[in-house]
């Protein structure tokens, strides 16, 4: 009985490894500045503004951005894994310039932010990053990751510049 226990115990903690196990590799297929269309809006605990958007559209490849509020970069991508269709999760870290973003909502200046991906295995999907309020008008390089679990999957660079 005790040799059940364990067993079942070790199955139940393998199961987040086990669901994440499904990506197996995730791609870059596109980068650059992006249109799309915002559906809504909200501010997370940082006061960073998170856009859920529609009908990404590439306008330029380029990994040079103007610091310019409503330009939107970051970079479409396929996952790769065993079921194609299948839903996943990954966690998107956005790290900004050393000298961070100096939100509103924070008494300190703020220099990566932690938000979701949702993405479908073998399906294009987007990330990235909207300017939309002055105090993150900020020059220099910005890094776009995803992360599957503990293993960053993907990253691409970015240098905002004055216009």
């Amino acid at each position: 009985m005790k040799a059940a226990a364990i067993a079942l115990f070790a199955l139940l903690a393998a199961g987040p490894a086990l669901a994440q196990a499904q990506v197996r590799d995730v791609k870059i297929v596109s980068f650059g500045i992006y249109t799309a269309d915002v559906q809504s809006s909200t501010r997370d605990s940082q006061g960073v503004r998170q856009n859920v958007s529609t009908n990404f559209r590439l306008a330029v490849t380029t990994t040079t951005v103007p610091m310019q509020l409503g330009v939107r970069f970051g970079f479409e991508y396929i996952v790769a894994g065993p079921s194609r269709g299948a839903a996943v999760t990954l966690k998107k870290v956005t790290i900004y310039p050393a000298a961070g973003l100096k939100s509103p909502a924070m008494p300190q200046p703020i220099h990566q932010n932690e938000s979701t991906a949702s993405a479908k295995v073998d399906v294009k999907s987007y990330t990235g990053y909207r300017l939309d309020d002055a105090w993150e008008l900020v020059p220099g390089d910005w890094l776009i990751q995803l992360w599957d679990g503990n293993r960053k999957v993907a990253e691409q660079k970015f240098t905002l510049v004055e216009r």
